[in-house]
């Protein structure tokens, strides 16, 4: 495995970041059944997950692309969505 997969969680990490800023300053926090605030417990799912497969050694090579890739979605996802 890659020495520094663990770089592959910033975009998640900032998706969730941008995600629960939109959830409270442009949508006020109202209900939990708003998307970014779904898309922000998706992304500590996901960072969950990452860390339960790595501590128990069944994380596959190449997993850390596509935990890369979702983050990258869900921040660009999640900027566009603020400046609309």
């Amino acid at each position: 495995m890659v020495q520094n997969t663990p770089l592959a969680l910033l975009p998640l990490i900032a998706g969730l970041l941008i995600m629960a800023m939109r959830f409270y300053l442009r949508e006020g926090a109202d209900s939990i059944f708003r998307v970014s605030f779904l898309c922000a417990v998706l992304c500590v799912a996901l960072l969950i997950l990452y860390m339960t497969l790595t501590v128990l050694s069944m994380l596959p090579n190449y997993a850390w692309v596509g935990f890369g890739g979702v983050g990258l979605l869900i921040s660009a996802g999640g900027i566009w969505w603020f400046n609309r």
